[in-house]
């Protein structure tokens, strides 16, 4: 990367008394761009400031002890260039548009006082954009376990998402169609909206970054990678209350080429989730060596469009995760790949070549994988998956149910009995070595250890699991063509195998 000048947002106003220092800062960003590039230093202290714009060649650095703090003030922000208002108004706080060689470094922190903008004493009244009589559920009538109960307001709502105020900043970090991108080694602290969002961008590097936002601030996602091209994501620790890397893609520009290693990652939505934007296609794309911890969903693919999903690998991954109570997307589920129409008009696309391998899983729900009947879901492995299932403190409050938000095209809750694996829909699906074990005192509403339902060609191999009550059969089937079963075991006083309708059994 050029490195032609080296200038300080000190040079050119900025002090580092907690004062609001955006112009010094913009200032001193314009001047290393006109310079031909180079880095804009930020010495230790603290400032304030409001939207900001990155060009080529540019770095911005924070040395140590230097914290940079998002201003509460709205007249602060703007939306510069192809920038637009959020959902709920939101602007962002630093912008790069068709810029390349930029970088964000150092070992300072920025502080986005998530909770000092946020209303931390009310629960969410509604999802963004949600405008149905159940705002709280996206996008039509649940059919919950629960009935009317379900996400009563009248309880407790403390561990609910909190409510939105009339304005916050966001995405925090935008990069629209920039190449060559570096973020490395820095803090992100308390972003009250989207952290790191990457937008039909080529290139790019995100490297021993920590993102720690509050677990109950909703939409403060941590890294998003909506159709962009050769992105890393190395060594980071992602906490967040929404998603914590999160692969999207508009109509005509894919994901391509991501990859994602050694990182540790919280989310009280998903940690890692393809979706729910899948206009585009999302391709080649690696997980491994993560820890996934106090999470609601594990591991999501969240199909809902006309895009494509294909080859995705998900290895050496081990993941805790906890059923929350209230208005959440995700029941726990350590594995979930869904295909579901947005909306009668939806035109969906294919999942295909989905491989979990080397997982292991201590979670208050099962897996599921499921395709709608308009879906196309093939060539799934589940492959050494270990999964131990816990009895949830909240299982009375919203346990018991499929979750398959967003649709309108059936119900985005269903309440029904749950195996530790459900699969449904999926044609060419293998599981080898799976394993599943029970803990003490588990909700009635868990069945089998896996259950397939309306699928071809499946195999079964190295199972060893039972099914979670007395004499139930460890592995049900029901409407699967194409069954192979082999070296597979009950540890349980139940059968093996329940198979209704089934053809072309194997040994």
């Amino acid at each position: 990367m050029p490195d032609h000048a080296r200038l300080s947002v000190t040079d050119h106003g900025a002090e580092g008394d907690g004062e609001t220092a955006t112009a010094a800062f913009q200032a001193a960003l314009d001047a290393c761009a006109s310079a031909g590039g180079g880095t804009v230093a930020v010495p230790a202290g603290d400032y304030v400031v409001g939207t900001l714009e990155l060009g080529d060649d540019t770095t911005l650095h924070l040395e140590a002890g230097a914290t940079v703090h998002a201003s509460q003030d709205d007249a602060d922000y703007r939306a510069p260039g192809r920038s637009t208002a959020g959902p709920d108004g939101e602007l962002p706080f630093l912008v790069a548009e068709d810029a390349a060689n930029i970088a964000l470094t150092g070992r300072g922190t920025f502080h986005g006082h998530g909770t000092d903008l946020m209303l931390m004493d009310e629960p969410i009244q509604g999802h963004s954009g949600q405008e149905s009589a159940w705002p709280l559920v996206s996008e039509g009538e649940p059919d919950a376990r629960q009935g009317a109960d379900y996400l009563d307001r009248s309880g407790d709502t403390d561990d609910w998402p909190v409510a939105k105020p009339d304005f916050r900043p966001g995405p925090m970090f935008h990069f629209d169609g920039c190449e060559n991108v570096q973020i490395r080694d820095l803090t992100f602290r308390d972003m009250p909206a989207w952290t790191l969002h990457f937008s039909d961008c080529d290139e790019v590097d995100v490297l021993g970054v920590d993102v720690k936002n509050n677990m109950l601030i909703p939409n403060c996602d941590g890294i998003a990678v909506v159709s962009s091209r050769n992105v890393h994501i190395a060594d980071c620790t992602v906490v967040a209350c929404d998603d914590t890397i999160v692969p999207g893609a508009h109509e005509g520009s894919p994901v391509e080429n991501l990859t994602v290693t050694n990182c540790t990652l919280a989310s009280h939505a998903c940690a890692i989730k393809f979706g729910s934007e899948t206009s585009g296609d999302i391709r080649d794309c690696t997980f491994s060596n993560c820890t996934i911890y106090g999470s609601n969903r594990g591991l999501g693919i969240q199909h809902r469009d006309g895009g494509d999903i294909e080859n995705v690998l998900f290895q050496d991954i081990t993941i805790r995760t906890t059923l929350p109570p209230g208005p959440w997307w995700g029941k726990a589920e350590p594995i979930y790949v869904t295909s579901v129409p947005r909306d009668e008009d939806t035109d969906l696309g294919s999942v295909s070549d989905v491989r979990f391998r080397n997982v292991v899983a201590d979670a208050e729900n099962g897996a599921v994988i499921y395709a709608h009947d308009d879906a196309d879901v093939s060539g799934v492995v589940l492959d050494s998956v270990d999964l131990t299932m816990r009895d949830p403190e909240s299982a009375g409050e919203v346990g018991g149910n499929l979750d398959l938000q967003p649709t309108a095209v059936t119900a985005p809750i269903v309440g029904r009995d749950l195996p530790a694996v459900y699969c449904r829909g999926v044609d060419d699906l293998s599981v080898r070595d799976l394993a599943v074990e029970w803990g003490e005192d588990v909700p009635e509403y868990y069945t089998h250890a896996l259950a397939v339902e309306d699928a071809d060609d499946v195999a079964v191999a190295g199972f060893r699991g039972r099914g979670a009550g007395p004499g139930e059969a460890a592995i049900a089937l029901h409407g699967v063509t194409n069954w192979s079963g082999t070296d597979n075991h009950t540890r349980g006083d139940g059968p093996l195998v329940d198979a209704i309708d089934v053809t072309d059994r194997g040994p």
